[in-house]
């Protein structure tokens, strides 16, 4: 009887570990919304993201799975080409990402924050756009910093 106790126990520990966590589309961001259907762009959404111990943050990632859908993602965010020497990096496999802050995209994602930006990080390489939704400055400069380790101090 105890072994079938705790067999019981460990299969529902690895169902819960296991099982997909999905956000309902209307709690996702204004973003992925506008960008789940686009032809060429792979849109998710990751709620409450953690960034360090102690920052957590909504983000969409939007990759671009196609030639057409990363210019349009590089229009819609007016992310510029990459200069001949960094062109250089990403040819030879290396990530280097560019971060920018970006207005929010609803004046109700801005009434909920009083910070008006998102953190905008930008591959290349990779071809995604990640926006971290930040509630604050604090929130802006701790993702900043997390993508800077992350493009000078790949894993």
């Amino acid at each position: 009887m105890p072994a079938i106790i705790f067999l019981a126990i460990v299969l529902v520990a690895l169902a819960v570990r296991l099982w997909p966590r999905t956000v309902p589309f209307d709690q996702c961001s204004d973003l992925y919304q506008r960008y789940a259907a686009v032809d060429g762009v792979d849109a998710t959404f990751i709620k409450d993201y953690k960034v360090n111990d102690t920052v957590f943050v909504d983000v969409t990632l939007l990759e671009a799975t196609d030639s057409m859908g990363w210019a349009t993602l590089k229009k819609d965010f007016e992310v510029p080409n990459a200069t001949p020497i960094a062109q250089q990096f990403i040819d030879n496999g290396e990530d280097l990402i560019s971060v920018k802050l970006i207005p929010k995209s609803t004046t109700t994602d801005t009434l909920l924050n009083s910070y008006p930006n998102n953190v905008l990080a930008i591959s290349h390489l990779n071809r995604t756009l990640t926006v971290f939704h930040t509630k604050n400055e604090d929130e802006a400069h701790t993702v900043i910093h997390y993508n800077f380790d992350k493009s000078t101090n790949p894993k």
